[in-house]
């Protein structure tokens, strides 16, 4: 996967113009978008405008460091990936990237092929989190057209009092209607009228002489 781009918005934030620059070289090999900027003040001002996927950031920079962008970030989108760039002296500032919920990070010198694989683990984590989205709006959607559904469904159920004689149904409201006039008004089945045997020979006898 070495030069297969993920079709990631990267900000690269880096107050090392060279390094910058190297950096952003590096991560055209995952990024369909790749910008850089120079301290935290620059990339946070970016990254609400241009909302990347994936936040690559030195911690050491002027104007503001990085983990204070970096909480920052957070604060408005817990779905930004930040991957943090920290020298071995660092220690505390690694705990406290890791207290901020900061993804990955990364020991400088940055060694190449171990920030892709850092990029790509937090691109498999956005693709997941995509798919579970799709599935929720799916299930969300599913759920709406079943109740939508539901709601149309006319059922009849309990019991219902008929007219010995004359087949009449009595309505909750207590009138007296004909049987198919309540099922109609009850439910969505339709009528197609016709005869059974016994009506047929009563009334038709001639037609329909008894065997």
């Amino acid at each position: 996967m070495d030069n297969i781009p993920l079709g990631l918005k990267i900000l690269c934030v880096e107050d090392d113009s060279a390094a910058r620059e190297q950096l952003l070289r590096v991560l055209q090999r995952r990024g369909k978008e790749v910008y850089g900027a120079k301290n935290g003040k620059e990339g946070l001002a970016m990254c609400r405008e241009l909302r990347p996927d994936v936040v690559v950031t030195d911690i050491r920079m002027p104007v503001m460091d990085g983990l204070t962008m970096a909480r920052e970030i957070k604060k408005s989108s817990r779905d930004v990936k930040i991957i943090v760039a920290t020298a071995f002296t660092d220690f505390s500032y690694m705990m406290d990237a890791i207290d901020l919920g900061v993804d990955q990070y990364v020991v400088k010198p940055i060694d190449i092929d171990k920030l892709l694989v850092a990029i790509d683990v937090c691109a498999e984590n956005i693709a997941c989190r995509t798919v579970a989205r799709e599935y929720q709006q799916e299930r969300e959607k599913l759920i709406a057209e079943l109740h939508a559904a539901l709601a149309k469904v006319k059922l009849l159920s309990g019991f219902l009092p008929i007219c010995a004689s004359c087949k009449k149904i009595r309505d909750d409201k207590g009138y007296w209607q004909q049987i198919e006039s309540y099922i109609r008004d009850h439910s969505d089945a339709q009528f197609s009228h016709g005869l059974c045997p016994d009506c047929a020979y009563k009334l038709y006898p001639e037609c329909f002489p008894k065997k």
